[in-house]
């Protein structure tokens, strides 16, 4: 490595964005969602694991066919929309379980921190991961079984299209919550965006002036897919 090479690096800060994955973290349907099962142990030279898993599981990725037929799969989304600028929307200080992110959290931002820059990664801090080591508070499920936690508003969504982001992450379970027919889901994933869902560390990362690296395995046709996502930034 040269002088050059260190001094790269040496610039570089990385943050962690991914919820360890357990048999214990939240899922939608509030089922166990991770299990390492041992196929082969030390006395056999090996330890052999299988991984047993729900696909949108811990901190995960939505490709456009997980929510229409014939849209690009998790393997499809190229490096240059998985690798991009973050632009982190903050407001953990006024979302509760019924708050929807609105155009004037938008406006302030972009007022604050300058306009969202095409191919973004758009994360939403709500703050809600703080519940995420009590999955009954985190999925916040009502007597009639509907789960109560911040949202992003259809209006935020179509805007953000505008924008040509490359996708949107939220620390919540969905950027969805009290509408059934989930618009934000329909409005992104329809154009070809992703969603990334259950970040973890949101506060740790700048408004502006970073950058993620959401990395999925690169499985051909699947729908949704558990992520590293890495914040990175450069001083």
């Amino acid at each position: 490595m040269t002088d050059m090479d260190t001094k790269f690096f040496e610039q570089i800060r990385l943050v962690e964005l991914t919820h360890p994955l357990t048999p214990l973290v939240p899922t939608w349907n509030g089922s166990c969602g991770f299990c390492l099962e041992i196929k082969q142990d030390y006395d056999r030279l090996f330890r052999v694991q299988q991984i047993k898993m729900h696909a949108g599981v811990g901190t995960h990725m939505d490709a456009p066919s997980h929510r229409f037929r014939g849209g690009g799969s998790i393997g499809d989304i190229p490096l240059e929309q998985l690798v991009v600028k973050a632009c982190v929307i903050d407001v953990s200080k006024k979302a509760h379980s019924e708050y929807e992110v609105s155009m004037q959290d938008i406006k302030e931002y972009e007022s604050d921190y300058g306009i969202i820059a095409p191919n973004s990664l758009v994360i939403v801090n709500t703050g809600w991961s703080r519940f995420w080591q009590d999955p009954p508070s985190y999925r916040n499920t009502d007597a009639k079984g509907q789960m109560h936690f911040p949202a992003i508003s259809p209006n935020v969504a179509h805007y953000l299209l505008q924008k040509n982001i490359a996708g949107l992450a939220t620390d919540t379970l969905s950027p969805d919550c009290l509408h059934g027919d989930f618009p934000v889901h329909q409005i992104l994933l329809g154009n070809g965006k992703y969603i990334i869902e259950n970040v973890a560390n949101a506060s740790h990362m700048p408004p502006s002036g970073g950058y993620c690296i959401a990395l999925p395995l690169r499985a051909m046709d699947a729908a949704e897919c558990p992520i590293r996502l890495v914040g990175l930034l450069v001083s």
